[in-house]
């Protein structure tokens, strides 16, 4: 079970049976560039919700910042908070002791990665690849 930041509990093994559950992950709460990928998934999030996606947000703390970037981009999902960078060590996805490698996951119902796509710069966002593998051609 995990917990966002707002203290909502989630259940992601449940969310995977009802919905593609996409991982976006921060470098760190401030990274313009990942807020940037944030703020293109919702300008586009129209032709996303056909494909029965859901999204969840990973970024290390500091928690203040987090709830910035949530704000600042006004992204409607969960924002989970990985405080010791545990769950990105376990997805091989550590940067360095304070950062996360920025990223777009796809869990399967066993809560394996099914499709990855690593790494963001202010001219790749990985967009093509994610509709590719979600089946929702034409996005961007």
């Amino acid at each position: 079970m995990l917990v966002d930041i707002d203290g909502n509990n989630i259940n992601l093994k449940e969310l995977t049976t009802q919905k593609t559950v996409a991982v976006i992950t921060m470098k760190t709460p401030d990274c313009p560039v990942c807020q940037t990928q944030l703020l293109r998934i919702m300008q586009n999030f129209d032709r996303l919700a056909v494909c029965n996606v859901t999204f969840l947000v990973l970024s290390p703390t500091p928690i203040e910042k987090l709830y910035k970037a949530k704000e600042t981009t006004l992204f409607p999902f969960p924002f989970i908070a990985d405080h010791e960078l545990t769950i990105a060590q376990s997805l091989d996805l550590l940067l360095s002791e304070t950062e996360i490698l920025p990223s777009i996951l796809i869990l399967n119902e066993k809560l394996e990665v099914e499709w990855a796509q690593r790494g963001r710069n202010s001219l790749y966002f990985g967009d093509p690849e994610l509709m590719k593998h979600l089946k929702c051609d034409g996005w961007i």
